[in-house]
């Protein structure tokens, strides 16, 4: 095994220095991580976000997120996980995507979203950051092989509680790549056209955001520390849905939406 992790290490280093150039419609780069040590790298780490993040105890709003969730992953380009969806108490505008599959949303995103749709461009940016599994691919890059491995097998309790505070918990969040959100968001428009959303809602709940960020930034620290914001971005996605080919969307009903938004009240 010593050997192994030493024949690797080259490797990795190869990969960290490729990391700046990122193919774009390419979900399987460098990855020394296999599918399925990073689904059990999701079990351990969910464990511990959980006991930071307290999932919100309303069944209905439960089983509306994994529904959305379910038709997002019908639009993306491979699903290697058994997904999992799940609204956590935290009032922070946000959501986030832990190694394996598994996504949190806030309430506080359901509060601020005016429609489903909005939720939906959110969620599909994180489910795009698991398709091309960017959380196992950097944690790698910040940490090495072996220290990922040894995660997975068990070996550090204690550092796996440190790192999921601070790249998932109440510590902070992690700040993937440019290239890395870039391409999320890349996969996120793609992957909100097929499955039927409008991928203008990305643009138009990014500026709203954007908006909010200069009046109240309190709420939105999280998403602007892990997403940054910036006009550059901005103009990029509607660059990206002007390459679509052109379609008509469904109208989405929000009422759903509407009725968990007033029980959050």
């Amino acid at each position: 095994m010593r050997f192994a992790r030493l024949l690797l290490l080259p490797l990795i280093v190869i990969g960290m220095l490729s990391g700046c150039a990122v193919n774009m419609a390419d979900i399987h780069g460098f990855n020394v991580i296999s599918i399925e040590q990073e689904k059990e790298l999701g079990n351990k780490f969910a464990v511990e976000i959980e006991k930071q993040y307290p999932v919100y105890n309303d069944a209905e709003a439960q089983k509306y997120i994994d529904r959305l969730g379910r038709r997002l992953l019908t639009g993306a380009r491979e699903v290697s996980f058994d997904y999992v969806f799940k609204v956590v108490k935290d009032d922070s505008v946000n959501a986030f995507a832990i190694p394996g599959g598994r996504l949190y949303v806030h309430t506080g995103l359901l509060k601020a979203a005016q429609s489903e749709t909005e939720v939906a461009a959110v969620m599909a940016h994180e489910i795009s950051h698991a398709v091309a599994r960017h959380g196992t691919r950097q944690m790698t890059q910040q940490y090495g092989y072996s220290m990922v491995l040894s995660l997975v097998l068990g070996q550090n309790s204690n550092v796996l509680t440190q790192l999921a505070g601070e790249l998932f918990g109440k510590a902070g969040m992690m700040s993937y790549s440019r290239e890395y959100e870039n391409q999320a968001d890349f996969l996120g428009v793609e992957t909100m056209s097929k499955a039927g959303y409008n991928p203008q809602g990305m643009v138009s709940f990014f500026q709203k955001l954007d908006a909010m960020g200069k009046q109240d930034s309190g709420s939105l620290a999280k998403f602007f520390s892990s997403h940054p914001l910036t006009s550059e971005r901005i103009q990029r996605v509607q660059a990206e849905i002007g390459k679509l080919p052109h379609r008509s969307y469904p109208l989405v009903d929000n009422t759903e939406l509407q009725k968990i938004k007033a029980r959050l009240k």
